[in-house]
């Protein structure tokens, strides 16, 4: 278990830089919604906002029967490695080893952290991690299409409403007067942290105002650094992963200019096998899946704010759990669906700002499975409600 270290910086800058970007959350809300007429500008920190509901599967793959080869040596724990990276979104990742999940399906996991980029997805494809946590980003995409063997087997967190990645401004802007509006950033210099799934927010919160990217003088900075570019003035604006955007708010830095836009409908993060375990150890994955959906039912809606599952993501992330507690919490699928049209938006997007390295699309189907998920299911259950 890791110790508890002063790291929330770090936490912080890796939130979305990982992403580099849930299933579709359209009962918290639609596009309709999403792109309505926005409230009147706020100078005042935002009241803390309710839970999330979980999604529902609109747009999502359809499982099929799950593989039932055995593994071996019956009653004997399987051994897994599983790469993470410390962030609040991922919680389900340990939630589930704090809580006994993974040793109640009888498998016996090593979790081990990355910083972040690209090492989780290269260590999965050479075998070094049977399971790994990943941005559905360029990096993902650009390295699908070199034939790796990846499969993703279960979904990774996604955005309700309000969203966790707002727009924000300084809030001597906001007193000022000098940015009232989305459509007042047209010329001006607006951040995120790095290239890839955050643009895709950007576009979809600049939209709002009638802007593009392309409207704006795009800058790249890390999300604790945007804030200070904030503050200083260096900056006008800047994409800010919560709970950064709860700490700016706290600390009078900062306010919400967009914090209700529509990216509900893809899933930027997601669970990766190596396709060649998941070939040989399907019962492993399907364990897997298992104990991490188990978790995820945990963390929805006020289950996040459990002080049990608050202490868990402090001692994972070094981020205070009062600060956790005080964010807008990701949401989690419940069902485990994983959203393939989503998916392809997400790839639609990154090939028109020219970031993916192949010329034909591929098919979010190729490479997701979503039979262990419905081996979980079989064991779990429905949610309740569902």
């Amino acid at each position: 278990m890791p110790s508890f270290r002063a790291r929330t910086l770090l936490f912080l800058s890796l939130l979305l830089a990982i992403i580099t970007s849930p299933i579709a959350a359209r009962s918290a809300m639609t596009a309709a919604q999403a792109t309505a007429t926005p409230a009147p500008l706020s100078c005042e920190p935002a009241p803390p906002s309710a839970p999330a509901p979980a999604p529902t599967t609109a747009g999502s793959a359809s499982p099929t029967a799950a593989q039932t080869t055995p593994d071996p040596a019956p009653g004997e724990p399987i051994e897994v490695t599983v790469g993470y990276v410390a962030i609040a979104i991922y919680a389900p990742v340990f939630v589930a080893q704090e809580k006994g999940y993974y040793a109640e399906q009888g498998i016996e996991v090593t979790l081990q952290e990355f910083a972040g980029g690209p090492e989780p997805v290269a260590f999965t494809a050479n075998g070094d991690l049977d399971f790994a946590t990943v941005g559905a980003g360029p990096a993902f995409w650009n390295a699908v299409a070199q034939g790796l063997p990846l499969k993703v087997v279960a979904p990774g967190h996604a955005e309700g409403l309000p969203v966790a990645t707002p727009l924000m401004i300084s809030k001597a802007s906001c007193e000022s007067g000098a940015i009232r509006s989305v459509a007042d950033l047209k010329g001006k210099r607006v951040a995120v942290n790095a290239r890839g799934a955050t643009e895709y927010w950007l576009a979809q919160a600049l939209a709002t105002g009638g802007l593009t990217i392309d409207d704006v003088d795009l800058q790249t900075l890390a999300f604790p650094e945007a804030v200070a570019a904030l503050e200083s003035g260096a900056i006008d604006a800047s994409m800010v992963a919560e709970p950064l955007a709860t700490k700016a708010e706290q600390d009078g830095i900062a306010v919400r200019l967009a914090a209700a836009f529509p990216v509900q409908d893809v899933q930027p993060t997601a669970i990766v096998a190596n396709a060649d375990f998941a070939k040989s150890h399907p019962d492993a994955v399907s364990a897997f899946v298992t104990a991490y959906l188990q978790a995820c039912r945990d963390l929805s809606g006020l289950g996040f704010k459990d002080p049990a599952n608050l202490a868990i993501i402090e001692r994972y992330t070094g981020v205070p759990a009062s600060l956790v507690g005080a964010a807008v919490q990701p949401v989690y699928a419940v069902d485990g669906a994983i959203d393939v049209v989503g998916l392809g938006k997400l790839q639609a997007f990154f090939r028109q700002r020219g970031q993916l390295e192949y010329e034909e699309n591929l098919d979010p189907a190729s490479f997701v499975d979503p039979r262990f998920v419905e081996a979980a299911l079989a064991e779990l259950g429905s949610f309740p409600g569902r």
